[in-house]
């Protein structure tokens, strides 16, 4: 499933013959094609009671009526035919383009899953356009319903020198945005979540029950939703996404991969007296810690590298 996010955005060919499945895909086009043909069947009806009514019957006139009454029934029969389909099967791929989301659509469709959940799962590298805009979304919505949301992040473990190298260089050769990937801007991010978390986890005390993990899976999908959706997405935004609705057997299948990262990652706790406790046991020993912090502390607040 997840090779379906492989697919490119494709333009129209005028050499390509279009089915009938793919001309019912779309609502507008059903629209306009049961209007188009009721119209000819309408104009052909007055057509025929007006033959019939006021010319003199002769063999023209009858041919004509005759070829305006196969009309009619060749329209019935069609719109007919077509709402027999439409209502009696399924277009498998009119299934699949309705999982599949446009990469204008990802922003709009991760929001609505913030907006309406009581619980989130987010496994990302650094979690920039995550705390960015869902963050905000999941604390302003469970302050407003009086609702707990019970918040779960993996980001990546950063203390490993080699895998920072790793997705940087990744990054570095593969990422549209025009940011200077290396391990140290890998690390940052990181870290500014983080902080990010710890502040939420305070500040919302009671509302946002956060669980962070750091993993040193590397991949370059992500998998981000709630127990109702699952939307699985890649690195670079130009690319499209899949969404799972809990009724879809694939929802389950990434809530599991969800949880077999997470049970092999390390937990962070985030919710020790102090911010910079929090930051000690995680990032104890790490080289040019004070730098970093101070970096990360820069980059808290910043846009989502995605926004459009």
């Amino acid at each position: 499933m997840i090779n379906a996010l492989n697919g490119k955005n494709t333009y129209r060919d005028f050499n390509a013959k279009m089915s009938i499945t793919g001309i019912f895909r779309s609502p507008y086009q059903r629209r306009v094609f049961l209007l188009t043909w009721a119209l000819i069947v309408a104009v052909a009806a007055v057509i025929i009671w007006a033959i019939y009514y006021f010319a003199p019957d002769n063999r023209g006139w009858n041919t004509l009526n005759s070829l305006l009454v196969s009309v009619v029934a060749s329209a019935v029969f069609a719109v007919t035919s077509a709402l027999y389909l439409s209502f009696f099967f399924v277009d498998t791929e009119h299934v699949e383009a309705r999982a599949r989301l446009m990469p204008q659509d990802i922003g709009g469709a991760l929001r609505s899953i913030a907006s309406e959940a009581t619980d989130y799962k987010i496994y990302v590298r650094t979690g920039r356009h995550f705390r960015a805009e869902i963050l905000p979304i999941l604390a302003k919505n469970a302050v407003r319903r009086r609702r707990s949301v019970d918040l779960e992040v993996i980001l990546l473990d950063v203390r490993d020198d080699s895998l920072c190298e790793k997705y940087a260089t990744y990054r570095k050769t593969a990422s549209f945005d025009r940011i200077v990937w290396d391990a140290n801007y890998v690390r940052k991010e990181v870290m500014a979540t983080f902080l990010d978390l710890v502040d939420a986890s305070s500040d919302y005390r009671g509302f946002l029950n956060i669980s962070l993990f750091l993993s040193d899976r590397l991949s370059s999908f992500r998998i981000e939703g709630s127990s109702q959706e699952i939307i699985v997405t890649r690195e670079d935004p130009k690319d499209m996404a899949m969404r799972y609705p809990r009724s879809d057997s694939d929802h389950a299948a990434y809530i599991t991969e969800f949880n077999w990262v997470k049970d092999s990652a390390s937990p962070m706790d985030i919710r020790a007296n102090s911010m910079s406790q929090s930051l000690e046991d995680a990032f104890c020993g790490m080289v040019g810690y004070d730098e970093l912090k101070e970096l990360a502390d820069k980059s808290r607040g910043s846009r989502s590298p995605y926004a459009r």
